[in-house]
């Protein structure tokens, strides 16, 4: 088989996302697992290089899917101008600049240059109107321009937390998790399960919406009404789903540790249960798409940003996972 050839973004250039990047690549034994495209240029790279303490990272100035010597990193230039690296700083060039990085990797993986993709952070309302009309974020970028629904899945060790839904209103989760819409997301859940961690029967928790999973229907009636004919319907389909779970508890007794994967019907209530158990080792998978996308459990930390601070665990871990994934849905799909 083939080197994989796996794609990162630079993220926020005011962030800390070419700092972990830079620390992980500065390893020769994570460099060779594959043939990786950074989306930067020599400028960018060379001041982040001088912030970190770490060896200096090979790179080869190279078209995306270039061919690579084996430790080398390609550079694919997306910018045709130079940008003003203010570490810390919140504004628009830095928003520009992770866009274009986007934009050119996206490009990459329509013309079939690279095979997977790695995101590192950026600020959501860095980017301007006149870039993208918007923005809310990598994931609903990624499923607007590959045309496909997507779901957020985060990872660490063995546990995989997923989201219903993602970057929304709370007070539009009621409304927008129907009976059709939960049904799809499950059956979504499953076949990642199933497409890109090989798992081959995935046992399936789902949490419930309202505190303690409605009580019987004293604390709303979203399970009664939703939740829990869709896991009836699904479980006569074949699909272990098993609930609807109270988040709390659920995860308070470590029940999340007897699935395969857990279905949270809103955004916070899977993230912070997640990032309080996997905060530095976590990883940030968009299924869904006709690639493999990973990216790091934070954000562009601008606190940090220039001080040699940074972890940059959950990247590696991103790396990991992007490999991970994209071998098991080659060898799911030949």
């Amino acid at each position: 088989m083939n080197k994989l050839k796996i794609g990162i973004t630079s993220g926020d250039i005011n962030g800390i996302g070419l700092e972990v990047i830079l620390k992980v690549l500065s390893l020769k034994e994570i460099r060779l697992k594959a043939d990786f495209y950074l989306f930067s240029s020599p400028e960018i790279i060379t001041i982040h290089q001088k912030s970190i303490k770490s060896e200096v990272v090979p790179f080869f100035n190279v078209q995306p899917g270039g061919n690579l010597e084996p430790g080398i990193i390609g550079l694919c230039d997306p910018w045709d101008r130079s940008f003003n690296v203010q570490f810390g700083i919140q504004n628009n060039e830095g928003g520009i600049a992770a866009f274009d990085s986007l934009d050119f990797a996206c490009s990459s993986i329509e013309n079939k240059k690279i095979d997977a993709l790695i995101t590192a952070p950026l600020c959501k309302a860095n980017i301007p109107q006149s870039k993208y009309l918007d923005f809310k974020g990598h994931t609903e970028y990624l499923a607007n321009r590959f045309n496909s629904s997507t779901m957020m899945i985060m990872t660490a060790d063995k546990t995989r937390v997923a989201l219903a839904s993602d970057h929304i209103p709370l007070s539009e989760i009621s409304e927008t998790v129907n009976v059709s819409y939960l049904n799809k997301k499950i059956d979504e859940f499953n076949l990642a399960l199933k497409f890109d961690f090989d798992i081959s029967n995935p046992k399936i928790a789902i949490l419930g919406l309202n505190p303690h999973a409605g009580d019987g229907g004293k604390i709303g009636l979203e399970e009664k009404n939703t939740i829990i004919p869709c896991i009836q319907l699904k479980r006569k389909e074949g699909i272990i789903a098993h609930g609807p779970f109270p988040s709390d508890s659920f995860f308070g007794k470590k029940l999340y540790l007897q699935f395969d994967g857990v279905l949270a019907i809103y955004h916070d209530q899977g993230l912070i249960p997640f990032k309080m158990l996997y905060f530095e080792k976590g990883v940030n998978n968009t299924c869904g798409l006709p690639f493999i996308r990973t990216s790091p459990d934070h954000g562009v930390a601008f606190d940090i940003a220039g001080q040699n601070l940074a972890d940059e665990t959950s990247f590696r871990e991103s790396i990991f996972d992007a490999i991970k994934r994209t071998k098991a849905r080659q060898e799911y799909t030949a």
